[in-house]
């Protein structure tokens, strides 16, 4: 007989869940954004740099210290980041993931609920 695993919805009611992504908006619970931004030791602010696949190390370096993962949304698409970028992210045995936003908001808030060290630049 196989067992019956049940999911069960995260009860942690934490401002920086996000509640939805949907129409290039990411939702949470108080505000709502249009531009890039990026979550870190829980504050959100905007992130500057206005595509994903021109993000680089310098762009990053302020968070290293802090974390031990970087989360990128890349948009409604999932684009590739820079090759020199993912190599030098490996060398500094930081993680990195980038997928589209939509996966990212789930990622983000599945990361949040493991209180995991991570950064989270999302573009919608």
């Amino acid at each position: 007989m196989l067992g019956i695993m049940e999911l069960v919805e995260d009860k942690n009611n934490n401002n920086f869940n996000i509640k939805k992504y949907s129409d290039k908006t990411i939702y949470f619970s108080n505000s709502n954004y249009i531009e890039p931004i990026v979550f870190h030791q829980d504050n959100i602010s905007t992130f500057s740099v206005l595509k994903p696949e021109s993000i680089t190390i310098k762009d990053l370096q302020n968070y290293f210290a802090s974390v031990n993962l970087v989360l990128i949304g890349t948009g409604e698409k999932n684009i590739i980041l820079s090759q020199e970028l993912i190599k030098h992210m490996h060398k500094l045995n930081k993680g990195l993931e980038f997928m589209n936003t939509e996966s990212a908001c789930k990622t983000h808030n599945l990361l949040l609920s493991e209180k995991r060290s991570f950064v989270s630049i999302l573009y919608p």
